[in-house]
């Protein structure tokens, strides 16, 4: 291989190699924004939750009546993540 062809081979792996730490710092922003996110929409659930546990001491739901509201908006009632939800938010009244 010639002088020419393996300086423009080094000037190519080069950029490569600069693009790659380019993407790299590009993900970690983005992931720093994405947990940033993820931790207020965790914030936010927790408080609604809190909120609603305030709420239900004083004005007590049916957990039954709340899971049939569930089934009627998603057209499912095999939701057990959202179900025990509401158990643990109907269970603090």
């Amino acid at each position: 291989m010639s002088d020419f062809m393996m300086s423009q081979l080094q000037g190519l792996l080069g950029k490569v190699s600069d693009d790659l730490d380019k993407m790299g710092r590009n993900t970690n922003a983005h992931l720093d924004n994405v947990l940033g996110a993820i931790d207020d929409l965790a914030a936010n659930v927790f408080a609604t939750q809190a909120v609603l546990a305030v709420l239900l001491k004083k004005n007590p739901v049916d957990p039954a009546e709340a899971k049939a509201w569930i089934a009627a908006q998603t057209g499912d009632d095999a939701t057990p993540k959202t179900n025990a939800i509401v158990d643990m938010i109907t269970s603090r009244q």
